[in-house]
């Protein structure tokens, strides 16, 4: 309990007993209305007297925090075990900039009447093209530009599952997937789909130890709004120095 506390319980008693004795020496000298007189100043003094220790109680508990350090002193450590740092996000989460390659080529193979590839069967390679590639386990987003032409490809897992060798069917638009269904999305040259199905297969697949992509080969198959005619073609690239794949026969289907 602090000095403070302690006066004012101290002046609260000794105002206490010189109203006491006030109060006496005024019911002793009244003519009238004793009674009544009586019973208002024992209220008022029990009143007077409880309030004391209830200012004084208030009083404590603003200031004893403040008293309870002093300048110079420090609060002792707290006993409370504190909860352990958030952990970093497994490698398998980590998102991955775009990183250009070292090797890469894109072939495509589009159906007379596909409005993506329109029609044409073309191969672009790192000798002419540029071609990047990033993303993580679950959504893998690559570039290639070009011979005046710039695409994009996106390849997601479905939403509860990761990238991985094998082949992904019922694929929706990438990035408007419903329910489970992977994602596909090759678009560029100023032509898209407003939706799509399809479906992509990797074939290869390499990470890093932080889980960024090193190398991918995917063979893909895409429909735009629900039609027969198709865009298929293969992507072949990797960031990692030395790691090499031949480009296809033009002649060869995609498979």
């Amino acid at each position: 309990m602090n000095y403070l506390t302690l006066l004012l319980i101290g002046l609260g008693v000794v105002a206490l007993l010189l109203s006491a004795g006030a109060i006496g020496y005024a019911l002793a000298h009244a003519r009238v209305w004793r009674r009544t007189l009586i019973a208002a100043c024992c209220g008022l003094t029990l009143a007077y007297g409880a309030s004391v220790p209830l200012l004084a109680a208030v009083v404590y508990t603003r200031l004893a925090p403040a008293a309870l350090t002093t300048p110079g002193q420090t609060q002792p450590p707290s006993t409370q075990t504190q909860p352990p740092a958030t952990q970093a996000e497994p490698p398998s989460a980590a998102t991955q900039q775009a990183q250009p390659a070292t090797d890469a080529w894109l072939r495509f193979q589009s159906d007379s009447g596909d409005y993506i590839g329109a029609g044409k069967n073309e191969l672009w390679t790192l000798t002419e093209s540029n071609f990047t590639i990033g993303g993580d386990s679950r959504d893998i987003r690559a570039t290639a530009s070009g011979k005046g032409d710039e695409w994009w490809l996106e390849f997601r897992a479905p939403s509860n599952g990761t990238l991985q060798v094998g082949t992904f069917t019922n694929a929706e638009r990438a990035p408007f997937v419903t329910g489970k269904a992977p994602g596909l999305d090759i678009y560029g040259s100023g032509r898209g789909c407003n939706t799509l199905s399809g479906q992509f297969g990797v074939k290869s697949l390499r990470w890093s130890s932080n889980g960024g992509i090193i190398a991918i080969d995917v063979v893909f198959e895409q429909h735009c709004e629900g039609g027969a005619p198709a865009l298929r073609g293969e992507l072949w690239i990797t960031t990692q120095a030395g790691g090499h794949k031949a480009p296809p026969d033009m002649s060869t289907p995609i498979n």
